[in-house]
Formats: structure tokens, sequence, C-alpha cells
């Protein structure tokens, strides 16, 4: 693995991470504040992580095709 690799994924896993925590806060303190903004925050927490996992799905999808090709011929 290259160096530009590895820094585009752990680029990809803090920025879900950040993404993931402040949803969950947002979400822990709408609890007991209540108000609308801990389910804006669950809603982009949920929609970062099913956005993440299509791309990861895609580029994991990509790469098994590529070496598909790569050892086929």
């Amino acid at each position: 693995m290259i160096v530009h690799d590895l820094m585009r994924e752990l680029a990809e896993k803090a920025g879900h991470a950040t993404t993931v925590t402040a949803g969950a806060i947002g979400s822990l303190y709408s609890l007991f504040v209540q108000n609308p903004i801990g389910f804006i925050c669950a809603l982009v927490a949920v929609a970062s992580f099913v956005m993440n996992w299509y791309y990861s799905h895609q580029r994991h999808k990509l790469a098994r095709q590529q070496q598909g090709r790569d050892s086929g011929g």
C-alpha cells in the first residue's frame, strides 16, 4: 500500500468517526434539552454511515474487479 492510499484511508476513518461521534453527542444532548437539533444530528450520523458504507462497498468492488483483470490476463 502506498502512502497516498494510507492517508486517504486514515482521512476516511477519521471523518466517519467524527461524524458519528457528533451525531451521538447531539442526540444525547437533545434527550436532556428536548430540542430538534438532536434528531437532525442523528439523521446526519445515519446518513454519513450509509454514505460511507456505499462508497466503501463500491471501492472494494472496483478493487476486486481490478485484481481479477490483473491476475487473469
